[in-house]
C-alpha cells in the first residue's frame, strides 16, 4: 500500500479552493470591480499548482484579506450576506489548507518523507 503524505492533501485542498475562489468571484461580479478583485489572486497560481512552498507562504497572507472583506461585505450589506460568507469560507479554507501544506511540507523535509528541493 502506498501512502501519500499529508502535504499533497493539504495542496489539493489549496488548488481547488484557490481556483474555485476566483472562479466563484468571477461568476458573482456584474461588473467590471469584481473582475479586476481577482487579478491580485492569479499571480500565485503558477507557484500553487507547481507546489512551491514560498508562494503558499505569501499568497496565504494576499487570501486572508479577500476572507477578511467578504466578512465584513455579509455584515454591512444584509443583501448579500450568503454569498459574502461564502466567499469568506472558501478564503478561510483556501488559507488554512496553504498554512497547513507549508507546516507539513517542512515537516516532510525534516524527516526525510519527501525529498529536498
Amino acid at each position: 500500500m502506498i501512502t501519500r503524505p499529508l502535504s499533497a492533501y493539504a495542496r489539493a485542498v489549496t488548488t481547488l479552493a484557490h481556483l474555485a475562489l476566483i472562479a466563484l468571484m468571477l461568476v458573482g461580479s456584474r461588473g467590471g470591480s469584481g473582475a479586476l478583485l481577482v487579478l491580485p489572486l492569479l499571480l500565485p497560481v503558477s507557484g500553487i499548482l507547481r507546489g512551491r512552498a514560498y508562494t503558499y507562504s505569501w499568497a496565504c497572507m494576499l487570501v486572508v484579506f479577500y476572507a477578511a472583506g467578504y466578512l465584513a461585505s455579509g455584515y454591512a450589506m444584509p443583501a448579500h450576506r450568503g454569498s459574502s460568507f461564502g466567499l469568506a469560507s472558501v478564503a478561510a479554507i483556501d488559507f488554512v489548507a496553504m498554512v497547513l501544506y507549508v507546516r507539513l511540507l517542512a515537516r516532510e523535509k525534516l524527516a526525510g518523507v519527501v525529498p529536498v528541493g
